[in-house]
Parts: C-alpha cells; sequence; structure tokens
C-alpha cells in the first residue's frame, strides 16, 4: 500500500505510561499503519503492559540492552519492515489523534520527504506549556537551533527513502539521535518541512521520571481522556497560536531556556563530539 505507515516505538522500562502511548496511536483517524513496539533490554512488566493489547496492527520485539538509546534496534526492525512511510512515537509521549492524518497529508500535498509537527510539553507536576519557548520563539536562534534541538522522533513522519539518501540511525551515539537523524534529514537535499500545528503532547523523561508515583495514576491517562474532547483540542492548539504572552510567561520561558542550558549543556557537548567522530549506517541496516 502507497500510504501505509510502518511506526517504530521503543520501550525500556515504563510500563507506567506505555500503554497510554500505544493507545494514542491505536486511535489514530489514520488506520493504514503497523506499530512496532521494541522492547530495548525492557522489564517483564513492560511487555505484559504491551501483550494486553489485542490488535493486529501491533508488533512487539524483545532485545537485549542496546548501547544508549537502542538505536541499533530500531534500524533492524526498520530493515525487517516495508512501508514507504515512517513515524515514531515515545512510550511515555501521547498522539492527538489527527497526528497521522496531518502529517501523511503534508507529505503528499506539499511533496516532503520528512515533516515535523509542534508539541506541547505537560510540566511536573500537571502543567501543560502550550507556549514553550523552543516552538514559540521567533528569530534566528530560535528557529534555526532551539525549534531543531528540541525536535524530538516524536514530531517527525518522514518517507522510508530518506533512509537511501542521508542513511539510518546512527547507532553510535548514546543519546540525542532523534536529534542528529532529524537535522541530517533536515540540511540534506530531502525536501521537509516544519508545521506550527499541534499534534503531539510531550513528557520530558530528564523531568518526570523521577516524579512517577507507581501506586497511583499516571498523568497520561487525563490527558489521553482530553485528547478525545475536540473542543479541548481546539482550545489548545488556539492558546498554543495565540501571539499574545504575558509578562508572567515570558519570565517563565526565560528561565525555562536557562535551566535547559544548564542541565543539557555537558551533555550537549558529550554529543556534538560523538557526532564528529561516528557516521550513520549507510544502505540497509545489518538485521
Amino acid at each position: 500500500m502507497s500510504d501505509a505507515v510502518d511506526i517504530i516505538l521503543p520501550t525500556f522500562k515504563r510500563p507506567h505510561t506505555v500503554g497510554y502511548a500505544i493507545e494514542s496511536v491505536l486511535r489514530q483517524t489514520y488506520k493504514h499503519f503497523t506499530l512496532h513496539v521494541i522492547g530495548d533490554g525492557c522489564d517483564d512488566a513492560t511487555e505484559q503492559q504491551v501483550r494486553r493489547f489485542d490488535d493486529e496492527r501491533l508488533r512487539f520485539y524483545r532485545f537485549s540492552k542496546g548501547r544508549g538509546f537502542g538505536y541499533a534496534h530500531r534500524n533492524q526492525v526498520l530493515a525487517e519492515t516495508n512501508a514507504p512511510i515512517i513515524a515514531y512515537c515515545n512510550d511515555d509521549d501521547l498522539w492527538f489523534t489527527d497526528h497521522l492524518e496531518s502529517a501523511v497529508a503534508a507529505l503528499q500535498n506539499r511533496r516532503l520527504s520528512l515533516v515535523a509537527m509542534r508539541s506541547c510539553p505537560v510540566q511536573v507536576p500537571d502543567t501543560l506549556d502550550p507556549y514553550f519557548f523552543a516552538f514559540d520563539w521567533r528569530g534566528p536562534f530560535a528557529q534555526r537551533f532551539l525549534r531543531n534541538w528540541f525536535m524530538g522522533s516524536v514530531n517527525c513522519v518522514h518517507r522510508r527513502d530518506v533512509f537511501a539518501a542521508v542513511g539510518y540511525w546512527n547507532d553510535q551515539l548514546v543519546r540525542f539521535g532523534d536529534r542528529e537523524f532529524y537535522n541530517r534529514v533536515r540540511t540534506s537535499e530531502q525536501p521537509s518541512a516544519y508545521i506550527d500545528h499541534l499534534t503531539v503532547l510531550r513528557f520530558y523523561a530528564l523531568h518526570w521520571d523521577r516524579h512517577y508515583d507507581l501506586s497511583r495514576e499516571a498523568p497520561q491517562a487525563k490527558y489521553l481522556a482530553l485528547l478525545e474532547d475536540p473542543r479541548w483540542v481546539a482550545s489548545l492548539r488556539m492558546r498554543s497560536g495565540d501571539r499574545h504572552r504575558s509578562w508572567e510567561i515570558r519570565q517563565r520561558q526565560w528561565r525555562d531556556f536557562l535551566l535547559f542550558g544548564l542541565r543539557s549543556g555537558p551533555k550537549f557537548l558529550r554529543f556534538w563530539y560523538q557526532r564528529l567522530t561516528t557516521r550513520p549506517q549507510e544502505g540497509t541496516p545489518i538485521a
């Protein structure tokens, strides 16, 4: 099928959130897909959450823990699949129900090889941030660096043939492989675009992992239900598109930006060193 999608969803040890992420994929208005859940050294509890779904569109793979975030496992599954379009979800994030429909339409109507959609973080303890600085700020620095740095794989949908043009995921990286792959495609000759249309809720692991209380329901449960409400979705999208910002919001954006620099600076330097000393795999990945 020329418009079929292979969806890659890696998971490690998140039994408390992975089910909600899977549910957000299975609820897509766009139906022509196969969801590949890749257990990268996942525990039994995570596998149990995956296997409770009785849906013929879902495939589960369990690997031993790979290097870093298990990029080699993604390459292996991609080598064994053949849908012409590729999408990605994380085991703690949620797609809006029209994420795939919007992205595939953009690929087809605008003749793109890759499209990236806007996301909205959910901040600890439970606050939506439709004004997140990386997607909200204007100007060269924000649009050429910040937005691209925060573009995770969960935001992106692309044609399979970009692998022939730019290579697969760099499985020698320890982290930030999604940023590296996205920017490799974006700066190539492959036509790509960012669309300022909100289709993803993100729960950044850096902030959330130490706050999940397994004795209570994860916050993803509430937001998965809200994503079924068209009025709530329309209101959130309207807020993200409104350019009028209060002074309090501007202050929060600068505070969040400074905290990002303090937390991510050392990791960023390590990423660039690895990026300069490794190369992504070309051609067909070795299974």
